[in-house]
């Protein structure tokens, strides 16, 4: 398959959505708009805030760099809201070829033991244009296999260089000029 027809693949397949920070706050993040498929409101820690990982399988691959957590209210309604508590995780890895990005995971929900003990295949890739005021996560359902990950990051990477991810900052809100796929 050439490029051009892995990059509109892509295209169709990713969803974007976009956090703030909430001031005051270590690692609180709230969904301002774009894909609604992750919880409205997500912890995301980096570096130092997260607890140390075994050094196996992905591990010793990549670098992890941060984690991800989120647990959906009641209200809300997600492909991902499946077993009680309704919590999504992935620890986050640095992909070193591709700095602008704070990192990808492959999603876990919660199982019929409400454990979070597996992962839905489910890529996330997060990129902050401005020092973690506000992440941009990039999403693409079934594509957290790490043979994918080349030809999604460079199809990102050249998405963020042409500057179509820039986040301006007004006061209590993140907006964006929004080229994103009908969400």
């Amino acid at each position: 398959m050439d490029y051009i027809m892995i990059k509109e693949f892509i295209s169709k397949s990713m969803q974007v959505a976009f956090y703030q920070h909430k001031e005051g706050t270590a690692s609180s993040y709230y969904w301002q708009h774009g894909s609604s498929t992750l919880p409205n409101r997500l912890s995301i820690s980096k570096g130092s805030e997260i607890t140390s990982v075994q050094r196996k399988g992905r591990n010793i691959l990549h670098p992890v760099v941060g984690q991800l957590l989120g647990r959906f209210k009641v209200v809300e309604d997600s492909p991902l809201k499946q077993h009680k508590p309704f919590e999504v995780r992935t620890q986050l890895w640095q992909v070193p070829l591709y700095p602008l990005f704070i990192g990808y995971g492959t999603l876990g929900i919660s199982s019929e033991s409400g454990k979070v003990t597996g992962d839905t295949g489910d890529l996330v890739v997060l990129f902050t244009p401005d020092q973690w005021a506000n992440i941009v996560i990039f999403y693409f359902a079934g594509m957290g296999n790490i043979n994918d990950m080349e030809q999604v990051m460079k199809y990102l990477q050249q998405l963020v260089e042409s500057g179509q991810y820039h986040v301006e900052q007004k006061k209590g809100d993140a907006s964006q000029q929004d080229p994103s796929n009908g969400l």
